[in-house]
């Protein structure tokens, strides 16, 4: 799968940790992704994506939506539009990482035995 099909973003009252570097994100959406398995099926869920000002500040898709949040702060009648057009293009370009299958079937084995 390549881009994202389906993008869902909540308001929270903190800003989400970002699971790569543990700093505050500035937000997160949920985004749809998937694989073809083994067996040739899709498998699809949904994976919450955080946008961080450190992680993402070099990514030509992100970092227009992270200036726009250092200058802006929030959303309200007079920047939405703005925010809209910036959003779309970030949710438009986020990448899910491909399923590891092996890391996957080491962790099951792992867990199987009791070790995580």
């Amino acid at each position: 799968m390549t881009g994202v099909d389906l993008v869902e973003l909540h308001s929270v009252p903190e800003p989400p940790p970002c699971p790569r570097c543990g700093k505050d994100g500035i937000l997160s959406a949920l985004v749809s992704h998937g694989w073809t398995n083994a067996s040739g099926a899709d498998v699809r869920g949904w994976v919450t994506v955080v946008l961080c000002a450190d992680c993402d500040a070099d990514a030509p898709h992100a970092a227009p939506l992270i200036t726009w949040f250092h200058v802006h702060g929030s959303v309200d009648a007079d920047n939405d539009a703005a925010f809209l057009a910036l959003l779309t293009e970030w949710a438009k370009n986020v990448r899910v990482a491909t399923l590891d299958e092996a890391t996957l079937e080491e962790e099951i084995t792992a867990w199987r035995r009791g070790e995580l």
